[in-house]
């Protein structure tokens, strides 16, 4: 599963989904256009009996497809916009309700550990997670424009009624829809959609107000006029069935193949196909209906069928989904009951469970000697970039359990998350970090001041894949910030980087990482437009970024540093025919970088796959990957839009 691939498929879906939407506005102008004509014929008082009636008039179908297109336009660029805040707008129009971070509720803690872990494994921020509280049946979804706003919801149901491997394997599924671009492509379908269905929405107030004026006026013996707002009504009611049909025809024809894929990549992640075939054998026993009014609209989200109905349905037939995962199932679907507080848990989950305050022992997850560097083929390497593997859900799990416990209590809350970026950010140098502190105890207060003197000590000497996975877990309890918190935290984050005054891409990346997921998602900065699809017009920032990076891998050593550019560039000549042009250091300050960065933002996902295979072969030039190496193409994957799982062989805990 290649997810640079999918992300391309799912970009050029959207030209399929902009088809299929332009052949249901054709149908439904014609079928208002057939509307118009039988009102018309209805109350043409002029007409003689049995005198023919011109089907064709071009100046009726014009007004028709203009006022169709205009009402559909407007509903869903309304909806559109209602939806331009993200997942969480979804979540909570379902009925959802957002977890805390710091709940002791058994199942709860279990749910937010299994998303945690599967974040961290695929190198993104946690996202946020709620519960669809009224709902009993196991059902689950993921929603978003991109990883910096998605969320991941639950029925109750789901949550209670699995097991922990079970929920694991709906879970990765879900993990698997944001990871391969599913849920941009999603959002725009609920938009675009809602403009059809609104049709049916205005005709059912039409044809209700219409049908009690009609009472009303033949009561007085003159409804001739309440009488043709009934049939328009009546009509446009009908279009809007039509309008239906065609949204669940759309929904299915994208929907149904990415399911399977979703399903298949859930077992390449935990390599357990009884995890998530199990779950839908539990959905065959007790269902997986949703009752909430909105989940019609949303039903293309769903991990299982929302609705009971196969006509068009989003999804496969559940025996075929499960016959697929488990070959050798007998055809009975699994019993369910709610999953009690058990010795067969994780402890942590029982629990709040504390694990040891202070810097951690990571063996294998310092920067010190051999323990900070690894051995690794290119196609290893390649491999580690483009998808998960049950390695790094293991590393995932294994990470935020040997976190310590007051690391994972300032992650949680929105002082203490401040806190942890301040420290992952601040300077080696022991004088400049006094500076540092010193700068912060005048921009913040003193106890945000104190906190990131108590952590500096201990994150500091960690492991690079740590120290972006506390960053993970930090992101959701930052989106909590006021946006004037906001705008303070990213310009002491900023000022940070630059009171050194030197180039530390690392540092530099790791803040670029915060402050885009951070920047989406309080609207400070737009998703990106696809604007890039050849290098021809990436040639300079590939060069800047390969340049720079071969440089930091090397330092001190231009010969060296140089064979790694040329290592990396030969690389997009052979698989793009492009010259990437080698730059000085002077032409790769940190401004260039970062509109670098920000183009290859915009570029296609293919793009981004070529570069970072070129950022691939340039560290492993040497024959050595370095902890910081292969994290900071982690992060510059990141602060592109693409999140990167961690490089396994660099970040073994043990």
């Amino acid at each position: 599963m290649d997810f640079f691939e999918h992300q391309e498929k799912a970009r050029k879906r959207t030209h399929l989904l902009v088809f299929y939407f332009g052949l249901a506005l054709i149908g439904i102008v014609a079928a208002i256009y057939g509307l118009a004509l039988f009102v018309f014929a209805f109350t043409d008082a002029e007409r003689t009996p049995g005198q023919s009636f011109d089907f064709w008039d071009p100046v009726l179908l014009g007004y028709c497809a203009v006022g169709t297109f205009l009402v559909v336009f407007f509903a869903s660029a309304f909806k559109t916009m209602q939806l331009s805040g993200g997942g969480a707008v979804v979540a909570r129009e379902l009925g959802g309700r957002e977890l805390d971070a710091n709940t002791t509720d058994f199942h709860e803690r279990r749910l937010l550990n299994v998303v945690e872990e599967m974040a961290i494994a695929a190198g993104m921020p946690v996202p946020s997670v709620y519960v669809l509280e009224g709902e009993d049946s196991i059902n689950a979804f993921a929603a978003g424009k991109s990883t910096s706003d998605a969320v991941v919801g639950v029925t109750r149901g789901c949550m209670t009624l699995l097991t922990r491997d079970e929920l694991q394997g709906v879970i990765a599924h879900e993990f698997s829809h944001i990871l391969n671009g599913d849920m941009r492509l999603n959002i725009r379908l609920m938009g675009l959609l809602f403009g059809i269905l609104f049709l049916a929405l205005v005709g059912e107030l039409i044809f209700r107000s219409s049908f009690f004026g009609s009472v009303r006026s033949n009561r007085r013996s003159g409804g001739g006029g309440a009488i043709v707002m009934l049939i328009a009504g009546l009509g446009l009611l009908l279009i809007g069935y039509i309008g239906s049909f065609f949204a669940n025809l759309i929904k299915a024809s994208v929907s149904r193949q990415r399911e399977f894929l979703a399903d298949a990549s859930a077992v390449q992640f935990t390599r357990n196909p009884d995890g998530i075939g199990g779950a839908l054998r539990k959905i065959g026993g007790l269902g997986s209906n949703v009752e909430h009014p909105m989940a019609k609209d949303a039903s293309h989200l769903f991990f299982g069928s929302a609705f009971s109905s196969q006509l068009f349905s989003t999804h496969p037939p559940l025996s075929e989904r499960i016959k697929r995962l488990l070959p050798d199932w007998n055809g009975e679907f699994g019993s369910v009951k709610r999953q009690p507080v058990t010795e067969q848990e994780e402890p942590s989950e029982k629990a709040p469970r504390r694990r040891p305050a202070g810097p951690p022992i990571f063996p294998g997850m310092f920067l010190d000697g051999a323990a900070g560097e690894s051995r690794m083929t290119g196609p290893e390497a390649a491999e580690s970039m483009k998808s998960v593997h049950p390695e790094q859900v293991a590393l995932g799990h294994e990470l935020r359990e040997a976190l310590p416990a007051d690391w994972v209590e300032a992650c949680r809350s929105r002082s203490g998350a401040q806190a942890m970026v301040f420290a992952l950010l601040l300077a080696e140098d022991e004088t400049l970090c006094r500076e540092e502190l010193e700068f912060l105890g005048a921009e913040t207060d003193p106890s945000t001041r104190d906190a990131v003197a108590k952590l500096v000590d201990g994150v500091q000497p960690i492991h690079s894949a740590v120290k972006l996975g506390l960053v993970d877990l930090a992101i959701p309890s930052l989106r909590h910030l006021s946006p004037e918190e906001y705008r303070r935290f990213r310009k002491i984050m900023r000022q940070l980087i630059a009171s050194d005054r030197q180039v530390d891409l690392f540092e530099f990346a790791l803040a670029r990482v915060v402050s885009r997921h951070l920047d989406t998602f309080f609207h400070e900065r737009k998703p990106e437009k696809i604007r890039y699809r050849r290098f021809d017009r990436l040639r300079d920032e590939t060069g800047i970024l390969l340049s720079t990076l071969a440089a930091l891998s090397h330092r001190g050593d231009d010969a060296a540093a140089r064979e790694a550019f040329d290592l990396a560039a030969r690389h997009l000549h052979e698989t793009d025919r492009v010259e990437v042009p080698h730059k000085s250091g002077e032409e790769c300050g940190l401004d260039r970088i970062e509109a670098a960065l920000d183009k290859f933002a915009e570029a296609t996902p293919i793009l981004k796959k070529r570069l970072l295979e070129a950022c691939g072969e340039s560290i492993l030039a040497d024959g050595v990957v370095t902890s910081r190496e292969a994290e900071l193409v982690r992060a510059i994957a990141d602060t592109m839009g693409c999140p990167l799982p961690p490089f396994v062989r660099t970040a073994q805990l043990a």
